[in-house]
Formats: C-alpha cells, structure tokens, sequence
C-alpha cells in the first residue's frame, strides 16, 4: 500500500503557524532494509546531525554515491543505532543540542568501541584547537569545519579509506619489504 507524505515545515516568524507540504509519491527512507539488501557490499554509513536540513542533503548525496546510510538527530539515537550494528563511516557533528556540550565525543567513543576499524568524521562549526586535539587523542580520522562542501568531504572519505585499504594490502602482502620491521 502506498502512502502519501508530509512534510511540516515551521514558519518564519512573520507567518502564522507552519505549514504542511504534501508529497504525492510514497516517501520512504533511504535506508530502508530492500535498499540495504540490493547493496550488501556497500559501506554502512551512520550521519550523526541534529540540523535536519544537513542530514536531508548529506543522506541524499552519500546514498547516490553508493552508501548504505542510516541517520540519528541526537546522542541517544546514534547509540541505539551503534550499539545494534558496526559502521564503515561514522560522520558526527560535535554539538548535538544548543547547549554545546560537545556530545559528539560521546558519539565518537563509542563508535570506536565498537568498530575500531570504522573512519570517523567529526565536524563542527565551532572549531578550536582543544576539541581537534581532543578528538584526535580519542581516535577521530578526519575533523572538518563547517560549512565543508559535501564534494570535499566525500573526496576526503574517499582517500581515507583508500589509504587504510592500501596501508592494510601492505601490511598482509607484505609489499614494503616484510621482513623489516616496523
């Protein structure tokens, strides 16, 4: 069965209450388990964003370009999320609430815990040099200021994970002279 979507949406202040759009086609997310499944190699990607928007263009763009993406707006849901499965890509904002307390750390911790193979991407629109260091010490790859370019962050997924894949080939094939040690 089909269903229509909707989309409520806030007005700005001048209006009086929000408004809702309709959608005539069945809205579906787009890591629901059919997608997954016609994609069983394809990297797991978990957004971590509390700006609906970001998550909405950042779901749209890494699905295109070939991941399995599933998105949590807050702390507790990117938990639940970590807990139930590991991740390829875990990309989290530092600051989940308007209080600025730095949740993402959490976020990170536990990805890590979970996957210590997983690329962890933190990005912040508020950078300073103790939270890069301090994401860096708890096992960020990549830490990225906002507004970073969805091109650009992908590019620098990208190499990431292909300098692992390499560094990891060299290891196993022992391409750099094996017997040296390291």
């Amino acid at each position: 069965m089909r269903q229509r979507g909707h989309l409520r949406l806030a007005a700005p202040n001048w209006a009086r209450g929000a408004q809702t759009l309709r959608y005539p086609y069945a809205m579906r997310p787009v890591s629901e388990p059919d997608r997954q499944e016609s994609q069983p190699s394809a990297p797991r990607l978990l957004i971590v964003e509390d700006e609906i928007s970001t998550v909405f263009a950042m779901r749209e763009f890494f699905s295109f370009n070939g991941y399995r993406v599933d998105c949590a707006s807050g702390e507790s849901d990117a938990m639940a999320l970590l807990d139930r499965s590991p991740y390829d890509v875990v990309i989290t904002d530092l600051h989940l609430t308007p209080h600025r307390c730095a949740e993402g750390m959490a976020v990170l911790a536990r990805a890590r815990s979970r996957n210590p193979r997983a690329l962890i991407v933190m990005l912040t629109a508020y950078a300073s040099e103790g939270s890069e260091h301090e994401a860096h010490s708890n096992g960020v790859n990549l830490y990225e200021t906002k507004p970073v370019g969805l091109a650009k962050l992908a590019a620098s997924i990208e190499a990431a994970r292909s300098d692992r894949s390499i560094h990891q080939l060299s290891k196993t094939r022992g391409e750099w002279g094996g017997s040296c040690p390291e």
